[in-house]
């Protein structure tokens, strides 16, 4: 990949860390100039390397205080994007990062209505882990709302009530 031609979100999506540092660089450019930049779709630099599953180009942004809650034109935040890869290795790491960053778990997609956490205890609970179980059990502890419902008339509570693990249920009754 040609790192002259390639716009930073390309990068993200085809390169690796030092193919967007070497493009800073040749640009001249610093990485507080384009920290919070969007794309034609509003998804930021953060989204693209958490949908990229590049949580080192994630962790570097954050590092330089890249803005969260950044809102794509889907509707989408952060969270909401790294959800689908949240049993990667170091996902879980990030999501708390997010959450501890204030990202909003009560942002609702455009497209099903999913608030963030919803969107990540469904995806937490396709392929349950430790880690995972615990992300969702610390995220109820910022008391989101759990009673909103989806485009499907489903809320968080009733996924957890349904599916969840009993951690969950109990961290659930506690915030109920």
């Amino acid at each position: 990949m040609d790192i002259n031609k390639a716009d930073l979100w390309t990068i993200i999506k085809f390169g690796n860390f030092e193919d967007f540092l070497g493009k800073l660089k040749n640009g001249n450019k610093c990485i507080e100039d384009v920290i919070n930049s969007v794309d034609i779709n509003g998804i930021s630099l953060l989204e693209r390397s958490l949908i990229s599953r590049k949580f080192d180009i994630a962790n570097f942004l954050l590092d330089n205080n890249a803005k969260v809650n950044i809102i794509s034109n889907e509707g989408c935040n952060e969270l909401h994007y790294l959800a689908a890869n949240i049993n990667c290795t170091g996902a879980v790491d990030l999501a708390n990062r997010l959450v501890e960053t204030g990202v909003d778990l009560n942002l609702k997609d455009g497209k099903f209505s999913n608030s963030a956490i919803m969107t990540l205890c469904q995806e937490v609970l396709k392929e349950r882990t430790k880690e995972g179980n615990e992300l969702i059990i610390k995220c109820l502890g910022k008391r989101p709302n759990i009673n909103d419902l989806n485009r499907y008339g489903y809320s968080l509570k009733r996924i957890i009530e349904e599916r969840g693990t009993e951690d969950m249920k109990e961290a659930l009754e506690a915030i109920s």
